[in-house]
C-alpha cells in the first residue's frame, strides 16, 4: 500500500514560520469548503440518472388496459383517461421479493424494475422512455402465446391474443400506451415525474427538481398499422408494396404530429420488419439455451422466428434459397451458398424511412433519430456509412450534424472481420458460437480456412469490403476473416452475438458525437461468459484482499462495500473501459459519449447491484470505488485521462445523458 504519511522524523509543523502556518491553514479551510459543496453537490446527484433505455409503462399498461382503444378513443378526455389511470404506474409490483433480492430475470408476474413507484425520489432523471408493443409475429400462434406465457413476459394469455388480433397493430398499441403514459398522475409523495413534450419543457422539468421523461419506440414493427401490416401473413412476407408502404411512411408522419415529441426510435427488433435487418436475439442462458439450440435446428422455429427476407438497411429482399455456387481458391474448387437468391429483387424502403425519420427533405430540421441497437451488422455499418456522409456535407455548410444513438448495448469484444462472419450469413449467431467459444473461432480459422476463402471469392465486391470497410478494389478478392484477427484478449469475457457491438463501431458513434447507452442486463454485458470461472473469480478476490486486507468493509459514509458486489460490477466496468479504450480518443473527451441504457423493465436478468431503478443511487456510489479498484487491479488508470472515478461515473450515471438530451431533443 502506498504511505500518505511524511516519512521525516521532525513534525512538518515545526519547520514552519508561523505566517507561513496561517496561510496554508487558509487554504486548507478554502479547499475544505471548496471539497465540501463539491461532495454535497454529488451527493444530491447521485440520486439522479439518466437512461437511454427504459419502460416505464409497459408492465402497467398491459396489465390495467384491455385494449388499446380504451385510452385512444378518450384521447380527447384527459380528465377520464387520468380519473380511471392516471394513479395505475405508481402502484409497487413486487410479488416474488426474493427474485428482485436475487436479481433474477424480470417479467410481469414477479417484480417491476422502472414503474414510477420504482422512480420516486429519484429527481432531476432524464429518461428515455421506451414504448414496445410486442411483435406480432411473435405471437402468431396459441403455441407462441403458451411460451411466452411461461416462459418469458409471463403476459396472460388473453392480453396476448388481444395483441394478436387481426383487428389490432402494433401501431394501436404504440398509440395505446403513449395516451396511458401521459396521462398518469404527475406528482405523488413528492415525486414529479412527467413526459417532456420537448426540448425546453424537459430542461423545466429537470431545472425544478422533477423526473423528465422522453419519448421513444422500440422496433420498426411500430409502424405498423391497421391498413395493411396488422395482419400476420402480411407481417410475415416478403413483400411490401405501395398500400404497405404507404401506411409505414404515413405513421411516421403521425408520429411527428403527436403532442409529444418522439426523441428516437430503435428501427429493428425481433422479428422482419421489412425495412431493417436484424440481430438475433433470442438466447437464454444455462438450461434455455440447450433448448433453443435443439429448436433452432427446426426449419419450423427458423422460419417462424428467425425469417429474414433481406439484411442491412433493406435494398434488396430474397428467399432463403441461397444459389449453389462453384468456386476454385488455389487450385481446389468447392461449392458455397453466397447470401444471393434467383427471386432477389430491389427496393429502396430501408432508406425511405431513415430519409423520412430524419426529416431529410426539410433538411434535417425535425429529425425522429435512429437507434441502431437490434439492427443486424450490415445495417449498422450502412447507417454509419450514410450518416458519416451526411454529416460531412453539413458539417462543411455549417449545420447542425445528426448524432448516431446506441441506446441500450454491450461490447462482443471483436474485430469487424470476424463480428461481420459470425453475425450475418452463413452463421448467424450460432449458439455454437457460444457454446464452444475458443474451439468455434480455432475451426472456422483452420478447418474451414478453405470454405471461407471460396465463399469471400464467390460474394459481390461490395459485400467482400463490408469485412473490411475498405474501397471494395482494396480488399482481397479471396480471404479467411477469421484470420489472424480473432481478438483472444477479449474472447471469452464479452457476449459475441451480432446484438453487441464490435470495436470499430464504437469509433463511429464517438465520431458522429453520438451517445452509447450499456445495458444492465448481465447476459449483454457478458457475465455468462466462460472466463468468469472459479478460478478467476479466486484470482480478483486475493487482488481485492491485497488492497484492502479484506473482503468487505464499511466505509465513514455507512456504504458497505464488499468483494462479491465488486466481482458482480466487473462486466460493466470491462464494457466501460474497453469503450474508453478503443473508441479513438486519447483524454478525457473518452468519458463524453457513455452512459446508461439499462433496459429496465424489458425483461431483463439485471445486474446484482442494481435490480430496479431504486438502486441506482448506492449502485452509483459503489461503482465510484469499483472504478479505482478495477483500475488499480486492472492497470488500466491511464484510461481515466485525469479524471477522478468519481467525476468518471457522474458522467457515466448522469451528466453525458442529460446533456445530449438537452442538446439534441427536438424543439
Amino acid at each position: 500500500m502506498r504511505k500518505l504519511y511524511s516519512q521525516t522524523s521532525e513534525p512538518v509543523y515545526k519547520r514552519m514560520n508561523t505566517k507561513a502556518c496561517l496561510k496554508i491553514s487558509i487554504w486548507m479551510l478554502l479547499c475544505m469548503h471548496t471539497c465540501y459543496a463539491q461532495r454535497s453537490k454529488d451527493t444530491v446527484n447521485y440520486t439522479s440518472f439518466s437512461d437511454f433505455h427504459i419502460h416505464t409503462a409497459f408492465k402497467n399498461y398491459y396489465r390495467h388496459v384491455e385494449h388499446p382503444d380504451s385510452t385512444i378513443f378518450r384521447a380527447g378526455q384527459p380528465h377520464y383517461l387520468n380519473a380511471k389511470y392516471g394513479g395505475n404506474n405508481w402502484i409497487p409490483y413486487t410479488k416474488k421479493a426474493r427474485d428482485k433480492r436475487k436479481a433474477k430475470e424480470s417479467n410481469m408476474a414477479n417484480y417491476d424494475q422502472a414503474n414510477y413507484a420504482n422512480l420516486q425520489g429519484l429527481g432531476g432523471s432524464a429518461l428515455c422512455f421506451s414504448i414496445t408493443p410486442p411483435e406480432k409475429v411473435m405471437l402468431a400462434t396459441s403455441g407462441n402465446r403458451w411460451m411466452n406465457l411461461h416462459f418469458v413476459t409471463h403476459m396472460p394469455l388473453q392480453r396476448q391474443e388481444v395483441l394478436a388480433a387481426a383487428h389490432n397493430s402494433s401501431f394501436r398499441e404504440f398509440l395505446g400506451e403513449y395516451y396511458y403514459a401521459i396521462n398518469q398522475d404527475s406528482v405523488r409523495n413528492g415525486t414529479k415525474i412527467v413526459v417532456a413534450r420537448n426540448n425546453a419543457d424537459l430542461r423545466r422539468i429537470i431545472s425544478t427538481g422533477g423526473i423528465g421523461l422522453v419519448i421513444t419506440a422500440e422496433g420498426g414493427h411500430v409502424l405498423f398499422g391497421n391498413e395493411v401490416l396488422n395482419n400476420i401473413d402480411s407481417i410475415k412476407g416478403k413483400d411490401c408494396g405501395a398500400p404497405c408502404r404507404t401506411e409505414i411512411l404515413g405513421n411516421i408522419e403521425k408520429l411527428r404530429a403527436l403532442p409529444h415529441r418522439i426523441f428516437f426510435i430503435t428501427v429493428a427488433h425481433f422479428g422482419w420488419n421489412k425495412m431493417f435487418g436484424n440481430a438475433k436475439s433470442l438466447d437464454k442462458p444455462g438450461l434455455r439455451r440447450g433448448l433453443l439450440t435443439a429448436a433452432s435446428l427446426s426449419d419450423d422455429f427458423k422460419n417462424n422466428v428467425f425469417a429474414k427476407y433481406g439484411e442491412g438497411i433493406i435494398g434488396r429482399v430474397h428467399t432463403n434459397r441461397y444459389r449453389d455456387t462453384s468456386v476454385s481458391v488455389g487450385g481446389k474448387r468447392m461449392n458455397v451458398k453466397p447470401p444471393y437468391t434467383a427471386d432477389e429483387y430491389e427496393t429502396d424502403l430501408g432508406y425511405q424511412v431513415i430519409c423520412k425519420l430524419l426529416d431529410a427533405e426539410h433538411d434535417y430540421r425535425q429529425p425522429v433519430y435512429v437507434d441502431v441497437k437490434h439492427m443486424d451488422l450490415r445495417a449498422r455499418f450502412e447507417y454509419y456509412h450514410f450518416i458519416d456522409s451526411v454529416n460531412k456535407e453539413r458539417k462543411a455548410q455549417g449545420k447542425r450534424t445528426i448524432p448516431i444513438i446506441a441506446s441500450h448495448i454491450g461490447l462482443s469484444g471483436k474485430r469487424r472481420p470476424v463480428a461481420i462472419a459470425t453475425g450475418l450469413y452463413p452463421l448467424r449467431d450460432s449458439y455454437e458460437e457460444l457454446i464452444f467459444g475458443r474451439t468455434f473461432y480455432a475451426i472456422q480459422e483452420k478447418e474451414r480456412d478453405l470454405f471461407w476463402r471460396s465463399y469471400t471469392k464467390a460474394l459481390r465486391p461490395e459485400d467482400r469490403a463490408l469485412y473490411f470497410g475498405d474501397d471494395p478494389a482494396r480488399v482481397p478478392e479471396s480471404f479467411n476473416p477469421f484470420d489472424n484477427t480473432a481478438n483472444f484478449n477479449t474472447l471469452g469475457w464479452f457476449y459475441p452475438w451480432g446484438i453487441n457491438f464490435c470495436d470499430e463501431e464504437i469509433r463511429y458513434i464517438y465520431e458522429s458525437d453520438g451517445i452509447i447507452g450499456l445495458n444492465l442486463d448481465r447476459r449483454i454485458l457478458g457475465f455468462t461468459m466462460p472466463n468468469y470461472t472459479w478460478r478467476y473469480k479466486a484470482h480478483i478476490r486475493r487482488m481485492f484482499r491485497e488492497l484492502f486486507r479484506r473482503s468487505h468493509y464499511k466505509r465513514d459514509d455507512g456504504l458497505k462495500i464488499t468483494f462479491e458486489d465488486y466481482y458482480r460490477a466487473e462486466p460493466l466496468l470491462r464494457n466501460i473501459f474497453h469503450v474508453i479504450s478503443i473508441c479513438g480518443r486519447r483524454d478525457a473527451s473518452a468519458w463524453d459519449h457513455l452512459a446508461i441504457g439499462s433496459d429496465y423493465d424489458g425483461f431483463i436478468q439485471p445486474i446484482h447491484l442494481a435490480p430496479s431503478a431504486e438502486s441506482i443511487p448506492s449502485f452509483h456510489r459503489k461503482m465510484v470505488v469499483f472504478t479505482k479498484i478495477f483500475t488499480e487491479i486492472h492497470n488500466q488508470q491511464r484510461l481515466l485521462y485525469g479524471l477522478s472515478p468519481a467525476t468518471a461515473m457522474h458522467k457515466f450515471f448522469y451528466t453525458n445523458g442529460r446533456d445530449f438530451m438537452f442538446k439534441y431533443f427536438q424543439q
